[in-house]
């Protein structure tokens, strides 16, 4: 579907240049801004965990870090299992 908006001189600067620098359409640059809006996300598929283990699934709220990961593992007991 082609849609036509206004955007403002700056802001389309700044969305030219981020497609120069990742070598991409402006086009491809909007949609992949637009999909990062939560009200625009697909629903997420429900996720399967192995082996009964309970990981959390990051929503992109804030990256996942290594303390997430060490109360992962103090959460099924896994500590110092490497």
């Amino acid at each position: 579907m082609q849609l036509t908006i206004e955007i403002d001189d700056e802001t389309y600067a700044g969305i030219e240049a981020v497609a120069k620098q990742e070598h991409s359409s402006v086009s491809s640059v909007v949609k992949h801004a637009l999909s990062r809006l939560p009200a625009l996300r697909k629903p997420a598929e429900p996720v399967k965990q192995p082996h009964g283990y309970k990981i959390p699934i990051s929503k992109g709220a804030y990256p996942f870090t290594m303390e997430d990961v060490y109360a992962v593992e103090d959460d099924n007991d896994m500590r110092g299992l490497s």
